[in-house]
């Protein structure tokens, strides 16, 4: 993790603004947000849950934050999964948040280590076992950076507590990033050590707890599957390590978001949205998720996942597709597929800034699929899911493709 401070400095401030959307305690009327704090021996843990509007539990992510960060910093992803019916438990380690930054949680960047905030992720996972809106049974952990590499630990201890796990551009070079080499012993490291150039100063015990952990046997020993999202312009992790990663768990799905740094925004987090929800939809037995198992496409030889609207168009799509549906599509403008269904069907026209992975009806007879974005007059059918702006690029942006469409 090579970056200046000033350079998480901004990107906690951005976190800031953008995390900051709901209130605690409001209700949008898909979801409300409550506060929730969590015993850990004699400190408290803060954190605030998305939780869905729905009859009995329901799924839920813990999500845990990366170093400087706060709880704000997974409020985006939890407005998300929340309106599709998974809940989110978002939460301040005891200490690891940057000057400036709130963190309610008892603690001190003294006290803090990946160890620590283990022990932390911990007690929230045993204490939202019981929490009456959750299904014990259907508990994911979803970690960005340091707090990946915390989210491993954990699962590594309890992985029979765990449905999943989704880690987020992990910080797994941390050891030679700290320098935990450059010092002969544990018994060499300064009571206090400042990271990135003085960003921030923590305790000895932040080396000598990174000192012996092995983040690939972990890894290799967790039996579910696992999703891992990097940037492919991140600068402060370098690829190797997550490739690494993806090579030693035994049920990876790895993918790298175009556009992505050490942290998505724009463009790559809506990428990353898509896929953590396709992951879960998987995990959780919705394989595609709402209304996507009556009807099936592939492009060319590839089958996509796709999550349909409920509207007249699809539904009049699907009776088409009951027999086998091949469209002939044409690469246009750079940035979709269009071709002609062979039939005209019931549209609802509207102003829409399409993005990648967009389906659309355009003119009520033209399929139009997305691997970039516009803005036009169109009647949304569906958005594929399982795949990155950079993937949608490869299957739609060499040239011509055949998009086959069955309905069961």
């Amino acid at each position: 993790m090579r970056k200046m401070a000033f350079v998480f400095l901004t990107a906690l401030f951005i976190v800031g603004m953008i995390g900051a959307g709901l209130a605690e305690g409001t209700d949008n009327g898909n979801f409300r947000t409550e506060e929730i704090w969590v015993q850990k021996g004699n400190q408290r843990i803060y954190g605030v849950a998305h939780i869905p509007q729905t009859e009995g539990s329901c799924p839920l992510v813990i999500f845990s934050h990366g170093l400087g960060n706060n709880h704000e910093s997974g409020a985006r992803y939890a407005q998300r999964l929340a309106e599709k019916g998974i809940a989110v438990y978002a939460f301040d380690f005891c200490g690891g948040s940057a000057s400036g930054v709130p963190n309610r949680s008892d603690g001190t960047n003294a006290e803090m280590s990946v160890l620590t905030e283990a022990d932390d992720l911990e007690a929230v996972l045993e204490q939202a076992k019981s929490w009456e809106f959750v299904d014990r049974e259907k508990i994911f952990l979803m970690g960005e950076s340091q707090g990946g590499l915390v989210t491993i630990i954990a699962a590594s201890r309890h992985p029979e507590d765990i449905a999943g796990m989704v880690l987020l551009y992990p910080a797994l070079s941390a050891r030679s990033d700290h320098g935990v080499n450059r010092y002969p012993d544990k018994e060499s490291v300064p009571e206090e050590v400042n990271l990135f150039g003085g960003w921030m100063r923590v305790g000895r015990n932040y080396i000598t707890d990174l000192w012996d952990l092995d983040f690939d046997r972990m890894l290799a020993g967790f039996s579910g599957k696992v999703l891992l999202l990097r940037g492919d312009q991140d600068g402060t992790v370098d690829l190797s390590w997550s490739e690494q990663a993806a090579r030693v768990i035994p049920d990876c799905e790895f993918h790298v978001i175009r556009g992505g740094g050490h942290e998505f925004y724009g463009q790559p987090f809506e990428d990353a949205a898509a896929l953590v929800q396709a992951y879960l939809d998987e995990q959780l037995g919705n394989e595609t998720g709402e209304g996507q198992s009556s009807m099936k496409m592939k492009i060319g030889d590839t089958a996509v996942q796709v999550k349909w609207e409920e509207n007249e168009s699809v539904e009049a799509l699907k009776k088409l597709a009951a027999n086998g549906l091949t469209i002939q599509m044409s690469m246009y403008g750079g940035f979709e597929q269009v071709g002609s269904i062979g039939s005209r069907l019931p549209s609802r026209d509207v102003q829409t800034n399409t993005s990648s992975g967009d389906i659309v009806l355009y003119s009520s007879s033209q399929l139009v699929v997305f691997y970039g974005s516009n803005s036009w007059a169109y009647t949304r059918l569906g958005k594929i899911t399982d795949r990155s702006a950079d993937e949608m690029r490869e299957l739609l942006g060499r040239g011509d493709v055949t998009i086959t469409l069955s309905a069961e």
